[in-house]
Formats: C-alpha cells, sequence, structure tokens
C-alpha cells in the first residue's frame, strides 16, 4: 500500500513537472493576446543566437526560434508576436517600425516596463541614421558607410512596444530619446540629473546607460503590482 502511494505521488510530481516545463515554452500571436496572458504551448523551442561574446547591454534581432515543425517554424518568423521560454522573453523584431524603418527578421530579448509596455535593445535606426549613413557614403565612400553601420550595429540603444499592429501588420515602437526618458523619470529628480550629466546626446541614450536608471526608477517592477 506504501509502495503504491509513493508512485501515485512519482507520478503526480512527474506530471506537474511536465506541465511546468510545457508552460515555460510558448508563443503569442499579437501584442494584444501577450497583454491579456493568451500564449499557446510549445512542446519543443530552440534558440539560437547569432553573435558570440555578447556585451552585458547588447541587444539586437540576433535569436532565431526554431520547433522541427515547418509550419510552426514559419508561424514563429513571420507571424508570432512574442516567446516566452522559462522567465526569459524573446520579441519578434520582424515587423517592428521606427520611423519607418524595421530591424530585419530575428528575436530580441525583451523586458515589461510599466503596466502596459515592453523595453527591447537593439542598433540604432530612424532618419538620423540614414542621414548619417548616407552622409558618409557620400563623403568617403563604400568604406565610410560601412564604417557607419558598423557603428550603428555596436549604438545600441532601448525602444518601447506599447501598443499593436495597425492595418499592414507593422507595429510602431517608440526611440527612448531624451524626451521620452524625461517624461519616465519625471518624478525622480536625481536621475534626470545623473542621465543630463552627459552633455551629448548620442550616447546619454545609449542602453548602458538608460537601463540602470529605468531600474533605479522602479519600472520595471510596476507591472507585477497590477497583476
Amino acid at each position: 500500500m506504501y509502495t503504491k502511494k509513493i508512485r501515485i505521488i512519482y507520478t503526480l510530481a512527474l506530471l506537474l513537472i511536465a506541465i511546468n516545463a510545457n508552460g515555460q515554452r510558448r508563443y503569442c500571436d499579437t501584442y494584444e493576446d501577450f497583454l491579456e496572458g493568451r500564449w499557446m504551448e510549445l512542446d519543443t523551442i530552440h534558440v539560437t543566437c547569432h553573435r558570440k561574446n555578447l556585451e552585458v547591454w547588447e541587444g539586437g534581432n540576433i535569436y532565431t526560434m526554431t520547433t522541427g515543425n515547418k509550419d510552426t517554424d514559419k508561424i514563429l518568423k513571420k507571424k508570432a508576436f512574442a516567446v516566452m521560454l522559462a522567465d526569459t522573453l524573446y520579441v519578434n523584431c520582424r515587423n517592428l517600425r521606427y520611423e519607418k524603418q524595421g530591424f530585419g527578421n530575428g528575436y530580441a530579448k525583451g523586458r515589461r516596463i510599466g503596466e502596459r509596455s515592453i523595453l527591447i535593445v537593439n542598433k540604432i535606426i530612424g532618419q538620423d541614421a540614414n542621414v548619417n549613413q548616407f552622409m558618409s557614403g557620400f563623403m568617403f565612400g563604400l568604406i565610410g558607410s560601412a564604417i557607419t553601420a558598423s557603428q550603428q550595429m555596436k549604438q545600441q540603444v532601448c525602444y518601447i512596444i506599447s501598443s499593436g499592429a495597425d492595418n499592414q501588420g507593422e507595429i510602431p515602437i517608440r526611440l527612448i530619446s531624451d524626451d521620452l526618458m524625461d517624461l519616465m523619470i519625471v518624478r525622480h529628480d536625481d536621475l534626470r540629473k545623473e542621465f543630463f550629466e552627459e552633455k551629448k546626446a548620442s550616447k546619454r541614450i545609449l542602453a548602458k546607460r538608460v537601463i540602470p536608471l529605468l531600474e533605479k526608477a522602479g519600472l520595471f517592477e510596476q507591472y507585477k503590482k497590477t497583476e
């Protein structure tokens, strides 16, 4: 009798572990699904990072998600909004747009911030970045353009996702620039002072400077209080 009970307890324990493991591999189709917790479970998922020796604040759409199932892999590449693996959130960058420019295929790590937003780190894009690359190409040719592109890859900045896709399936994102950062830490005079101590705007908005200040402001913990 005792042995039978042990077997039942052991079986239930294995079942709970399996359920927990399944819950750690899932994806959602849209930003709205993400907010509402509407996830679809996956039996298997493989995360491949296409960059080695990552620095602490380095981001980018450098992750690929595969399952071994062609139909599911196609969904994860083109349609899915996010993947959750254990406690790590990955956001699909394929449809993200800043000033009508995108990052291309691949996933970037994301963090919940505030009550309804997600923060990702990626390279600097947009109109200013395009102008800089054009001017380098105009003045110094292909070599200058290539150098500028390389510098932009290294200039890791923060973007905020706080809305779903438009009619074209594109998801608008916002760069954490001076103006947005000012709003996010408006109640923290000490952090605001620390942020603007850096006189060069291009260095002020780097992820390695922005994220520690947002952590000090407690913005990554706010959403937990509303659950």
